[in-house]
């Protein structure tokens, strides 16, 4: 291993990285992405037998794990988790923001708790774990947040209006963030997906033939995976992107240049 390869592969080494929504694809590969780079780990979701055997893979690389099913829209539950984990591990360094939930249903037929439970989780959720780590992150004047929202917080989507409107109150949540917190060392930024292999996508990409005609609207002429969605997080939150600042990196492969 050369230096450069070194120093890269311990670039959080002694943080505390919290990931939410940690049991399955984006989240999951964040989450080890951290913990093969070094950092501890706080995991959440609501998918237990997922968030432990993650939990195997986080300590067979010799790094510490705190987990515990959450339900990310509860503010009680959110802080508790976060109070749980600095005990456990040490004040949290890294917040990502990934728990999320998809909606495909035309707008005329949708529910108030159908509008209430994507909101909730896909924004809420923001709400409820930046306010938990930030008055740690403000006292040590260190920090890192970074929000996962979509390309559909730019794009309409049919069907997927709410999903929509959740999106991109996520990418503006993590600008006001960023503008509030210019006066601290905490960086908060996002990240944009555009089409990846996760659960939400199953059954978009379900047969050769749906992927092949997603793959032609997509310049890299493939499907995305939760890796490379990883590592645009990771590099948010390094020491590399210390400037970068209330900004969203969609990685989609070219998507949104070619619409």
């Amino acid at each position: 291993m050369t230096e450069a390869e070194e120093k890269r592969a311990y670039r959080f080494k002694g943080r505390v990285a919290m990931v939410t929504g940690a049991a399955s694809g984006i989240g999951r590969a964040t989450a080890l992405g951290f913990a093969v780079e070094g950092a501890d780990l706080a995991i959440c979701d609501i998918n237990e037998g997922g968030l432990r055997a993650l939990s195997a893979e986080i300590t067979a690389l010799g790094r510490r794990c705190h987990l515990g099913r959450v339900d990310v829209s509860k503010k009680a539950e959110a802080f508790a988790f976060v109070e749980a984990a600095a005990a456990a591990l040490g004040p949290i360094d890294i917040l990502v923001n990934n728990a999320g939930t998809g909606q495909f249903q035309p707008f005329a037929m949708m529910e108030d708790d159908e509008y209430d439970r994507v909101m909730d989780i896909n924004v809420r959720s923001i709400f409820n774990f930046s306010r938990a780590v930030l008055p740690s992150m403000m006292d040590r004047d260190y920090g890192r947040i970074v929000n996962i929202t979509s390309i559909m917080s730019v794009i309409a989507g049919q069907g997927q209006s709410v999903y929509n409107t959740s999106k991109g109150a996520a990418k503006m949540m993590t600008q006001g963030m960023a503008v509030d917190l210019s006066g601290y060392n905490i960086n908060v930024n996002a990240v944009g997906p555009g089409m990846v292999h996760t659960g939400l996508t199953r059954n978009l990409l379900g047969d050769a033939a749906s992927a092949a005609e997603f793959e032609e609207k997509i310049p890299k002429r493939r499907i995305g995976v939760p890796d490379d969605i990883a590592a645009g997080v990771l590099f948010l939150c390094s020491d590399a992107a210390s400037y970068v600042h209330g900004e969203t990196l969609f990685i989609d492969g070219g998507m949104l240049c070619a619409r």
